[in-house]
């Protein structure tokens, strides 16, 4: 046991004081903060290009309304106020006004009137083609009459993907033919609008009732912990297993090709070796845990939020993240022994990539539904369970209680398994050269004698 816990030091100091640890322990947050910092800087840099629509009414209902509307937007509802000092830093930017700044492209409308037989649809399909017209909205006089119509209100573009201007024109059209029905009926405008006006819905906890007869109100649920705090969780963990179950497979592939583990195992045998390594870079990456859950944790109490993360999160987290690293890196550590060639062992990593990436695809229908039989099944995809198990306790109302045992266990035989397979692997594998490793000859090395 000495001469792991010799072999894992080594490596720990080595990885801790290199550049590469140094640069990796900012490079993390600042990407994820820089992502988020450049999202909020181009919240409202967008094209200001002004987007003309062309309107083909008939029967001449609707174009008054839709000219009012456009003309009340674009005076009104597209600008925000700006102060001189923000203005005089340069946040009044193209397409700003004194006073004020633009946000969003002007709508400008055009009342379309045919000639002769042709089809408004086919010549304003060729302009909106040429570039003349964003898109064209073609309105039947059923809109109002209620009768059946194939395309009672149709809008027609070559970007779909701008959906700014056909929901506003959606919005304005249908509280207008609303507006129209409710006078056709002589209902009261201003009583039609108290009828008809929406509840908002907040979504709650649950209340409690203790054992002495007092009430503990219900909480309302906060998106920061219903889905940030376990999808962040998850790509905490991820981002932790991604920095070092790669990185142990080139460490082991780079000493077998320089002929350096001939000599180490020299010395100690290969499951010493894999073990020593293993311990190492999971000494490492619970250094970069115990780092960024610190500043979580921080974080958490500077802005008030720390009451949505629970002490115990902070544990399971450590415990899932010792499982991880110690399955994916066993299992990309043996990859790397098997491998002679750099090119053998990319072709080796694609399925094990598969597994890690597994809970990242499954996130969402997970969050929605922590307790579903997709969640419960993935659980126990061996693994998996780490990141999913974590994913499930995080995600409110959580696993059932029976799991908080059964999920640590499957983690724990997977890691063994994992371990005893790998060092099988690696006792082989770490000697060879010369021929390329397929999953059958690796399956062979783990139950040789």
């Amino acid at each position: 046991m000495n001469k792991v816990l010799a072999i894992a030091r080594a490596e720990f100091v080595q990885a801790v004081m290199s550049k590469a640890f140094i640069i990796g322990l900012f490079i993390m947050p600042l990407f994820m903060g820089g992502g988020i910092a450049f999202q909020k800087a181009m919240e409202n840099r967008v094209d200001l290009t002004p987007r003309k629509l062309a309107v083909y009414d008939p029967a001449g209902e609707l174009w008054e309304t839709l000219e009012a509307a456009a003309k009340a937007r674009n005076e009104f509802g597209i600008w925000e106020p700006v102060d001189e000092e923000s203005a005089a830093e340069g946040d009044a930017d193209i397409g700003s006004e004194p006073g004020r700044k633009q946000l969003r492209p002007e709508f400008v409308l055009e009342r379309f009137t045919p000639t002769g037989d042709e089809r408004p649809d086919v010549v304003l399909s060729d302009r909106v083609r040429d570039n003349d017209l964003q898109g064209f909205a073609l309105l039947d006089p059923s809109i109002f009459s209620g009768e059946e119509s194939e395309r009672p209100f149709a809008y027609h573009t070559d970007e779909p993907t701008f959906t700014e201007l056909p929901k506003w024109l959606e919005k304005v059209v249908n509280q207008e033919v609303r507006s129209r029905r409710f006078r056709d009926a002589n209902m009261d405008q201003e009583l039609a609008a108290a009828l008809s006006k929406e509840v908002t819905l907040t979504t709650w906890g649950l209340t409690e009732a203790a054992d002495d007869g007092t009430i503990k109100d219900a909480e309302k649920e906060n998106d920061v912990q219903t889905f940030l705090i376990p999808f962040g969780s998850l790509m905490l963990l991820f981002m932790l297993v991604m920095t070092t179950a790669p990185q142990l497979m080139n460490q082991v592939l780079e000493e077998k090709m320089q002929r350096i583990s001939e000599v180490l195992v020299s010395s100690v045998t290969p499951f010493q070796l894999m073990l020593g390594k293993l311990l190492g870079s999971v000494a490492v990456s619970s250094t970069l845990a115990a780092i960024y859950l610190g500043g979580v944790a921080f974080s958490a109490h500077h802005f008030g939020v720390s009451h949505f993360i629970p002490l115990s999160a902070y544990g399971w987290f450590i415990l899932m993240m010792v499982f991880a690293l110690l399955m994916y890196g066993s299992l990309f550590g043996a990859l790397g022994s098997a491998c002679s060639e750099l090119r053998d062992a990319q072709s080796l990593m694609a399925p094990a990539m598969i597994m890690i990436m597994i809970p990242i695809f499954a996130v969402t229908s997970i969050i929605e539904s922590p307790n579903g039989s997709l969640a419960t099944a993935l659980t126990y995809f061996p693994t998996a369970t780490p990141m999913i198990f974590l994913l499930r306790l995080l995600a409110p109302p959580g696993p059932p209680a029976w799991e908080l045992l059964t999920a640590p266990l499957m983690c724990l035989a997977t890691t063994v398994v994992l371990l005893w397979a790998s060092g099988k692997i690696f006792r082989v594998g770490v000697l060879s050269q010369g021929q390329a490793p397929t999953f059958g000859k690796l399956l062979g090395w783990v139950f040789s004698k």
